[in-house]
């Protein structure tokens, strides 16, 4: 039953790649397997839940968004300008305590600068609003609308 090896002293020269191919198969199904787990902690979306009105009037007067607009020249906090951040912070403060809807709109002018624009964000985010949405700048006011 056993097998005869030849007399001639030739040593193997292949390699055997069968061993590197099963490593890398089980390595692309533990990556296929990994990879939409990766994703959806990367990318955690909570979904929007709906609230329960406390009362009839919670219904009748809803509480107006927060509108942060930053203009070239200003900063402005629900259409009030504002003359530095320390007030911008202490407004929002103001605004953000006592209110159950915690969202933020922000829009800002294409010329205003990418870091200044986060740093908003940020300050809004650190002085109470949960939620921040970017809507994009619109160069003339909707009609009826003023400045």
């Amino acid at each position: 039953m056993s097998q005869k090896m030849p007399q001639n002293d030739e040593t193997l020269s292949e390699v055997n790649v069968i061993p590197l191919a099963d490593l890398s198969l089980v390595l692309l199904i533990i990556l296929m397997v990994i990879s939409p787990m990766a994703a959806s902690a990367l990318f955690h979306i909570t979904a929007a839940q709906a609230q329960k009105a406390e009362s009839q009037q919670d219904l009748a007067t809803p509480e107006t968004p927060v509108i942060v607009t930053y203009e070239p020249e200003a900063l402005k906090l629900n259409g009030a300008v504002m003359a530095s951040e320390i007030d911008f912070v202490k407004r929002m403060d103001e605004i953000m305590g006592p209110r159950k809807d915690k969202s933020v709109i922000i829009t800002a002018s294409p010329v205003v600068a990418h870091g200044k624009v986060v740093r908003v964000m940020d300050l809004s985010k650190r002085h109470g609003a949960t939620n921040i949405v970017m809507v994009k700048w619109a160069a003339q006011p909707p009609a009826g609308v003023t400045k």
